[in-house]
């Protein structure tokens, strides 16, 4: 089962569309093996405003990740899966960090893995111009 806990109030991000794609098809697969058909992922979104950041959390019920792995995962070649390449989670972290982002991992209390991306968020400017909000309308 997949749940969504969405802030459909996020101020707007600058990323690579089909690059954000390949790094939530990434996350999502990765839980989906971790819970071998049994459990729950969430995914949230919320705005930090006192940060500026837009966090995107993918967060599922699974085994959890010990924390000698979890210091290893985004290193290339590195993988707990059976047959995994080890760079699924390599390719996520030089993604995330070419949008000026931060990727960390925790454990999902009580149970599972809570990966979390935070992304800056476009500032806001007082008028753009456009008469749809307070947001700049192009990307920089």
């Amino acid at each position: 089962k997949i749940g969504r806990d969405l802030d459909l109030a996020l101020p707007p991000v600058n990323v690579d569309p089909e690059q954000m794609k390949r790094v939530l098809i990434n996350l999502v697969d990765n839980a989906l093996d971790a819970l071998d058909g049994e459990g729950e992922i969430v995914l949230k979104t919320r705005y930090l405003k006192e940060r500026e950041v837009v966090a995107l959390e993918v967060v599922d019920t699974g085994p959890g990740i010990s924390v000698a792995d979890r210091e290893r995962l985004f290193l290339p070649y590195f993988s707990t899966k059976r047959g995994g390449t080890g760079l699924g989670l390599a390719i996520v972290h030089r993604i995330i960090a070419e949008h000026a982002g931060q990727i960390q991992i925790e454990d999902n209390v009580p149970k599972g893995t809570r990966v979390i991306i935070e992304l800056p968020a476009l500032t806001p400017v007082s008028d753009n111009g456009s008469g749809v909000g307070p947001w700049p309308t192009t990307r920089s």
